[in-house]
């Protein structure tokens, strides 16, 4: 008898191969059709090993017409299922990822990562509840899994949003702002520390109350200071930008090459020809001093490297046609160094 679990399967077999003869006659599409193909193999892989597994479904069976025997259960209040704050916190986890879609996709990511962790305290609520959940099966999950993995796991997540969130927000204030808006996020913790500290009767889900609704004040606010962009920050150049040389008809693009000696270029070569070229340097008796790797046909190469030369003029050209592609190479001082 084929169990529940490998009907599932073969179902989602089945589907995946009538999508994917749909996305062949439809689209005229190979790489969605091997795509789903691959996926319908693999489901339906999964489906025989279960069937042949021997797992049996646990739900009893009943002859045809029967009516299963009616159980009743006698409960009190305490047997009862508790309020879950959990409903609530995966709406506001879907909120998110709404405002998300017009605001950035940060907050979607903020809004997925809160509704994992919703679905998961659900679970956690709806597993505890069980009839047949008892403390020390609650007890040995808290030893081995949530003491030595769980808690560690979620203290480096929420230290790392919180992290990730505030400098979002310093980045997205100018200098000044910044620097306020940390003092006084820093003296604001700890006044809301002290007061925690100094009311030991506080009760867990006031404390747990205060707790979210700071995470998430955090993340939103980050959330749309990421999405609001940075402040622009001054860069200062330590050599010249890329030179770019383009070489087409068996000539050079550019004459003349400007470089800072001890300071590294970068020269973009193109070549549009079909044949080899490159770009070397040379003096003007014909000394080498550097030359670049040769490229063939329509291909594009990044040349970094650092002119440690006299400044003065020299000559670059193309190994491989030294008189028609030809041109002159300067050789700049850097700033201070005190070199004509």
């Amino acid at each position: 008898m084929i169990n529940t679990a490998a009907k599932i399967e073969l179902g989602l077999a089945a589907a995946a191969l009538i999508m994917a003869i749909g996305v062949a006659v439809a689209f005229d599409d190979p790489g969605g059709f091997v795509l789903l193909f691959g996926v319908c193999i693999a489901m339906a892989l999964c489906g025989l090993a279960l069937a042949g597994s021997g797992f049996t479904d646990r739900a009893p069976r009943y002859p045809a017409g029967a009516e299963p025997p009616i159980q009743m259960v006698s409960a009190g209040r305490a047997g009862t299922p508790k309020a879950s704050p959990w409903p609530l916190a995966g709406a506001l986890a879907l909120g998110l990822v709404g405002l998300g879609v017009a605001v950035g996709h940060a907050l979607v990511i903020v809004g997925v990562i809160c509704g994992i962790l919703a679905a998961a305290g659900w679970l956690s609520q709806a597993w505890q509840e069980d009839p047949t959940f008892t403390a020390s099966e609650r007890s040995r999950i808290s030893e081995r899994l949530l003491s030595p993995v769980g808690l560690p796991l979620m203290a480096l997540s929420l230290i790392a949003i919180i992290v990730i969130s505030v400098s979002r927000v310093l980045l997205a204030l100018p200098r000044t702002g910044s620097i306020v808006v940390a003092f006084v996020l820093a003296v604001g913790v700890l006044i809301a520390f002290f007061a925690l500290s100094t009311r030991p009767n506080l009760a867990r889900r006031s404390l747990v109350f205060l707790s979210g609704f700071a995470v998430v004040a955090i993340v939103s606010a980050g959330s749309v200071s990421a999405a609001n962009g940075y402040r622009t920050f001054e860069h200062h150049e330590t050599g010249p930008g890329p030179i770019t040389v383009v070489a087409h008809n068996i000539s050079f693009s550019r004459k003349t090459i400007t470089v800072v000696a001890g300071q590294d270029t970068t020269i973009t070569f193109d070549n549009l020809d079909p044949i080899y070229h490159n770009v070397a340097v040379y003096s003007s008796s014909g000394q080498p001093f550097w030359a670049g790797e040769p490229i063939k046909g329509h291909r594009k190469i990044n040349y970094l490297h650092s002119f440690n030369m006299a400044p003065g003029t020299y000559t670059f050209r193309c190994d491989f046609h030294p008189t028609s592609m030809v041109g002159t190479f300067v050789v700049q001082a850097a700033p201070g160094s005190g070199a004509p």
